[in-house]
């Protein structure tokens, strides 16, 4: 099972988005994307439910890889 850092990055390359698109889509912050996907943070459950949506996955599909 992935992180959720590096499960947010493999889904953001696949969907074939830059991290500024990915943050534009999902109203956040482009560091705050670059943070989540290095695991500095993704606490936040209002914003990475953003990020699902913008990467139009599920919220827990961020933690688990066979739902998306």
């Amino acid at each position: 099972m992935l992180d959720i850092g590096t499960r947010v990055k493999k889904l953001r390359t696949e969907r074939q988005l830059t991290v500024r698109q990915l943050a534009a889509r999902a109203g956040v912050s482009v560091s705050y994307v670059y943070a989540v996907e290095s695991g500095k943070r993704g606490s936040n459950l209002s914003k990475l439910e953003r990020i699902a949506q913008a990467l139009d996955v599920s919220l827990t599909a961020l933690w688990d890889e066979g739902r998306d």
